[in-house]
């Protein structure tokens, strides 16, 4: 991914301001309680990764449900945490924050960078502040401590690859995100597509390939004899300590309650999860050449949502990555504008409301059940009614009906300028 448009001094003080401004923000709000179970686990992952080195890690760990790269970043970061004698809790929560909240700062300059190359640097910039300044993403890493972040930011970064065209390092990059989280997943098919329509069979198993490597030099460090079924045992075992329709995700599922035993309706979720993936891509399939990069930034949004809405075990962060989508098509798409605003409120609704019901059940020794509580029957109402309302406008755009076909010059600063934005933003 190029930075190839003007960058002056001015345009660099001013983002490099903003980001800080969002960074002490958040940096204010470390003290805030997270989920004290959350928060001492992770503190007990830090220690244990910096006092035994990544290698012997998860024989060492009482348990961990985390695949391999973050255990890189406890390392680092909790070697850090021990320099500075910063090792007990409470003492390392604000060094356990600091990882998903560099994350998000690095995931807002890339929205910066993807549409200051379209259009001009206020657009640019006001892109940034929509999704440096979300209030559901600054809480999910700066109050929670989640770190969601870190495979968004590689997911992104791996669609901003994908579409110009460099399919090797966007296999990287997407094989960096999986080994961050599982559910990073979702992404795949679009990733695999861009790669076969732009480049062709032989880009994608040169892409498979560089893939492959990334994926076995992350994980042998850990396990040398049998690296595959390392990984899958952590993730399968992970997803199947959650046999419940809804982990507190404020989903079509959470309309009939959550943790309920979800049985055969697993295979439902994915079903219908499979059928939604089937028909995204057949839509962009269809008007890729009409529609371009906006659709394909649209399908990424799609699969995101369709990932928290549809399958069962699904907690209630996942839909945090599509906030990044969004964030990138705002200034193309007038149609997405309002999505953001809805689902910016939804996802930090249920965020906050789970927070606090899981600390207070905390303290008393409980395990929460909001099952039939209004809060998480409205937001959950509001999700499906959203979700059905792209579905929509997927089939519109199916139809010929396009919304996604843009004028995108912004007032640029010269007029060559908008001539090169009016250029580089056309379907491609």
């Amino acid at each position: 991914m190029d930075i190839n448009f003007p960058f002056e001094k001015r345009e660099a003080i001013n983002l490099a301001g903003l980001l800080a401004l969002s960074f002490l923000i958040r940096f204010l709000l470390f003290p805030t309680q997270g989920y004290a179970n959350d928060m001492t686990t992770f503190a007990y992952w830090f220690n244990t990764a910096a006092d035994n080195g990544p290698r012997v890690f998860y024989s060492v760990a009482i348990w961990c449900d985390y695949p391999p790269l973050n255990v890189y970043f406890f390392w680092g970061f909790g070697s850090i945490a021990k320099a500075l004698s910063l090792s007990g809790a409470p003492a390392i929560y604000p060094i356990i924050k600091l990882l998903p909240n560099l994350f998000d700062t690095a995931t807002a300059f890339l929205i910066y960078v993807f549409v200051r190359k379209r259009l001009d640097y206020r657009s640019a910039l006001l892109a940034t502040a929509l999704y440096a300044f979300n209030p559901a993403v600054v809480f999910n890493g700066a109050v929670w401590g989640q770190f969601d972040a870190i495979y968004t930011f590689l997911l992104v970064l791996s669609l901003m690859l994908a579409l110009a065209s460099k399919p090797e390092l966007s296999a990287i990059t997407y094989i960096l995100g999986v080994l961050a989280k599982p559910q990073s997943i979702a992404l795949l098919p679009l990733i695999v597509f861009l790669i076969l329509k732009k480049k062709g069979w032989r880009r994608l198993l040169t892409s498979i390939l560089a893939g492959a490597v990334t994926l076995f030099a992350v994980i042998i460090p850990f396990e040398w004899s049998n690296p595959v079924t390392f990984l899958t045992d952590i993730y399968f075992g992970a997803y199947g300590g959650y046999e419940v329709t809804s982990v507190n995700a404020f989903n079509m599922w959470a309309l009939g309650g959550l943790w309920v035993p979800d049985g055969n309706l697993f295979i439902v979720g994915w079903v219908l999860f499979g059928a939604f993936t089937a028909f995204t891509l057949y839509v962009l399939y269809k008007r890729f050449n009409v529609s371009g990069e906006m659709l394909v930034l649209f399908s990424a949004f799609m699969l995101f949502f369709g990932f928290f809405m549809l399958p069962t075990r699904i907690h209630e962060r996942y839909l945090f990555p599509a906030l990044s989508i969004l964030a990138l098509m705002f200034m193309f798409l007038k149609k997405t504008r309002p999505l953001y605003g809805i689902l910016t409120a939804t996802c930090f609704v249920n965020q906050a409301y789970v927070l606090y019901w899981l600390n207070v059940y905390s303290a008393s020794g409980y395990s929460p059940d909001l099952s039939g509580d209004p809060v998480v029957l409205a937001v959950s109402v509001i999700n499906l009614l959203v979700f059905l309302y792209v579905l929509v406008m997927m089939w519109d755009e199916l139809r010929g009906r396009s919304w996604s076909i843009i004028n995108p010059i912004k007032k640029g600063r010269t007029k060559q300028e908008g001539k090169e934005n009016e250029n580089q933003v056309r379907p491609q």
